[in-house]
């Protein structure tokens, strides 16, 4: 699995009608290695410069949780 570094954050309150249903939700764009991604986050809050690591793919989208 991969894992990187957020670079930036946010929470997503007013989502698209096909998340709609899941909003709250929080978003990251995380750096892996000088690439950066655009993943959805789980579980705890994650803020910048917290390490991140792919938990699973969804809905072709990547999902990222916090290294505790």
């Amino acid at each position: 699995m991969r894992q990187g570094t957020v670079y930036t954050e946010t929470i997503i309150h007013s989502a698209p009608e096909q998340f709609a249903a899941e909003a709250p939700y929080q978003i990251a764009v995380v750096d892996l290695d000088g690439a950066r991604l655009l993943v959805r986050i789980a579980g705890a809050r994650v803020q910048i410069g917290d390490l991140v690591r792919e938990i699973e793919s969804q809905s072709g989208y990547p999902i990222f949780e916090v290294v505790s």
